[in-house]
């Protein structure tokens, strides 16, 4: 029966392959959307790692040029940790121009051996003291300290467990050089800290401390550890270190807000981008469903000499719409197979022109997905197969 009904098909060229084509790429977006759902709402109810409700964030910009000097930049940092010090209230805090879910990056870090591994990793940037305002302890090794980015051959740097595993699966990361892709220096791990999160996205857990001389600009932050007493404790503690800031140094603007700002809106944003990936597997799925009624009644119209005559030669109404949803059920495989085929061509390709670029893809997720578009598919097909069991025999003889 199968090969009549694909003989039947290769006389209807375009219209079948259309079919196929918008199954396939109805699959293919469905497949996306699913990943980047599951991969949202993983994001948003991932555990943090640290206690960002007691960390804030201080931003400094003086009024006048720049610094002129890093030893004049060294000493205006000193004189701030040294106010912050005196601050009821402040338990710890130290210079960082990057801080978790608030300003960071992600780049390519790979280890020097030809061909070794190499990982995605957030980059946080720490010249002594941060990795402990975060309330890391190291696992193995130390932390950076203070003057350790000065004059060294490799910058000094700390990798938490996750990302230490991706880059040396065989367990020894103190001593080793990576490198940086927007970076000539190298980097010798000093130290590993437990796993964290350092943002919302793909491997937020491979995050990488690196002490490295910042320019000198006109702008100092400081990420701050104060004792948490609800929100009302943290407005006020916010409130002492924007004063004592203020105090040291009058002629800047100092912003000082919680860490937890940018985790509220980092989890909002992504259980918005999940509920519109949502969105998105919903309005494909009606697409493929109506644009695949178009197609099917299109068939049926073009053929309906050939039904005729099916019906003149003793097929009944059943057997009509039997081949009619056969038919759709061949196209609608053959969608999902070129689709399936076209989306792991295209990841394959992405992987190796741009690893950090990298979709999630769920393979469970995907197949739920194929099952939709197919069933999608075939109840799409129902009303041109009773349109067409309701062809005459008299349609035989029409010229």
């Amino acid at each position: 029966m199968i090969g009549p009904i694909v003989r039947a098909l290769a006389r209807q060229k375009i219209p079948a392959l259309l079919m196929v084509l918008e199954t396939a790429f109805g699959f293919a977006v469905a497949v996306h959307a699913s990943g980047l759902a599951l991969h949202y709402a993983r994001a948003a109810a991932a555990p943090r790692g640290i206690d960002t409700r007691s960390l804030l964030l201080a931003m400094t910009e003086r009024d006048g040029p720049s610094f002129a000097s890093r030893g004049e930049r060294e000493a205006a940092v000193r004189r701030d940790t040294e106010a912050l010090s005196r601050v009821v209230g402040v338990r710890g805090a130290a210079e960082a121009s990057s801080a978790p879910f608030n300003i960071t990056h992600r780049e390519l870090v790979e280890t020097t051996s030809p061909g070794g591994p190499s990982a995605i990793a957030w980059m946080l940037d720490d010249r002594g003291g941060v990795a402990a305002v975060l309330g890391l302890a190291p696992l193995e090794g130390r932390l950076i300290a203070p003057g350790d980015a000065a004059d060294a051959a490799a910058t000094p740097a700390v990798v938490t467990q996750a990302l230490a595993a991706r880059l040396f699966p065989d367990g020894r990361a103190i001593g080793q050089i990576v490198r940086r892709s927007a970076r000539q220096k190298p980097l010798a791990i000093v130290g590993v800290v437990s796993p964290f999160r350092a943002a919302l996205g793909p491997d937020a857990d491979s995050v990488l401390f690196a002490a490295e001389g910042p320019p000198l600009g006109r702008t100092l932050s400081y990420l701050i550890r104060v004792e948490s007493d609800g929100e009302d404790g943290d407005d006020r503690a916010g409130a002492r270190v924007r004063e004592a800031l203020e105090r040291a140094d009058p002629r800047r603007v100092v912003l000082v807000r919680a860490l937890d700002e940018g985790v509220v809106l980092d989890t909002h944003t992504n259980r918005g981008a999940g509920a519109l990936a949502l969105t998105l597997i919903g309005m494909m799925l009606v697409v493929v469903f109506l644009g695949r009624i178009g197609m099917a009644s299109l068939l049926v119209s073009e053929r309906r000499q050939a039904l005729g005559i099916r019906r003149a030669l003793g097929a009944t109404r059943a057997d009509v719409e039997r081949l009619i949803l056969v038919e759709n059920a061949l196209l609608t495989t053959a969608g999902l197979a070129a689709g399936a085929a076209a989306l792991a061509g295209l990841r394959a390709a992405a992987r190796a022109a741009v690893p950090e670029l990298d979709l999630p893809l769920d393979l469970r997720a995907a197949a739920l997905v194929a099952v939709a578009v197919w069933f999608a598919g075939m109840a799409a097909a129902l009303l041109p197969a009773l349109r067409a069991s309701a062809v005459s025999p008299a349609e035989a003889s029409r010229s």
